[in-house]
């Protein structure tokens, strides 16, 4: 049995952009006879949401989610690649409205690709909190 559910994250809190991406994840759902039975949605930094999506999954609770795009699941490639391989472990098949990225990932170019830019995040350090890189 199919257990959709939705992800939403607006950077800046924006309630208009969140609108956007759970019509557009609705929209996706639809026209792939599934339906979502919850949305967990983030405001600002991946949170308690995103944390509740994850132990969901774990659960079984969940076997699908929907997002509109892989960057909502976490600000950095670090973050996006544990977050992937969490719903990964648990068996669920990641959606993007721009279409399936991950089910589990057995594409090893995707992970190759989310692996690699992610070891060259670590090696940026920030200055403070200007977000300016530098070599560490």
């Amino acid at each position: 049995m199919t257990k959709a559910v939705i992800y939403l994250r607006s950077a800046t809190a924006n309630q208009e952009q969140t609108d956007r991406q759970e019509a557009s994840c609705r929209s996706y759902l639809r026209e792939r006879g599934l339906r979502a039975s919850r949305t967990f949605r983030d405001d600002g930094h991946p949170g308690p949401a995103l944390a509740q999506l994850l132990d969901a999954a774990a659960n079984g609770e969940v076997t699908d989610v929907a997002i509109a795009g892989l960057d909502r699941l976490g600000r950095r490639f670090t973050e996006n690649l544990d977050n992937v391989t969490a719903l990964e472990l648990a068996g669920v098949t990641i959606h993007t409205a721009a279409g399936i990225i991950a089910g589990p990932i057995s594409d090893s170019c995707v992970r190759s690709m989310l692996y690699k830019i992610a070891l060259a995040e670590a090696e940026l350090v920030t200055d403070d909190d200007t977000r300016t890189p530098r070599r560490a």
